[in-house]
């Protein structure tokens, strides 16, 4: 069912910038860009590949979740000039975000628990695969 209001462009567009970045900020790890390295005539040429960049995910994040006063400022506004409230959409985002794709900062300050981080150690080998068994005919006994 469809509003019984006229669309309002602003609001629309407000509507379309929070729409916008609950998205970005719930795009997966392996939906994001990754750098890459063109080799082209004038020399390599660094870039990225198709996708949402990290940056762009985590300035997401920090739109929709950030209690600074810049990004809270920010999002009370977009929220105000929609006609949503913006703990309701901070309450959707938690609930449906990748724990990983919350800046540590911020995790603290909304006191959610810390994510164990990776240790950066050397790669450990794999275990040894045994050889397989192989069937051995029964020994005659000696006479």
């Amino acid at each position: 069912m469809l509003s019984a209001r006229p669309p309002i462009p602003e609001v629309d567009l407000a509507a379309a910038v929070i729409h916008r970045a609950i998205e970005d900020a719930l795009t997966p790890d392996d939906r994001l860009a990754r750098p890459r390295v063109i080799a082209t005539p004038t020399g390599p040429h660094r870039g990225f590949t198709v996708g949402l960049k990290p940056r762009e995910r985590e300035e997401a994040v920090r739109f929709l979740l950030d209690t600074a006063p810049g990004w809270a400022g920010a999002r009370e506004a977009w929220c105000d000039a929609a006609g949503v409230d913006p703990d309701a959409i901070r309450r959707h985002v938690l609930r449906h975000i990748a724990p990983g794709s919350i800046p540590a900062d911020i995790r603290r300050a909304l006191r959610l628990p810390v994510l164990a981080t990776a240790v950066a150690a050397e790669p450990r080998s794999l275990p040894a695969v045994p050889a397989p068994v192989q069937a051995v005919a029964p020994m005659a006994e000696a006479a």
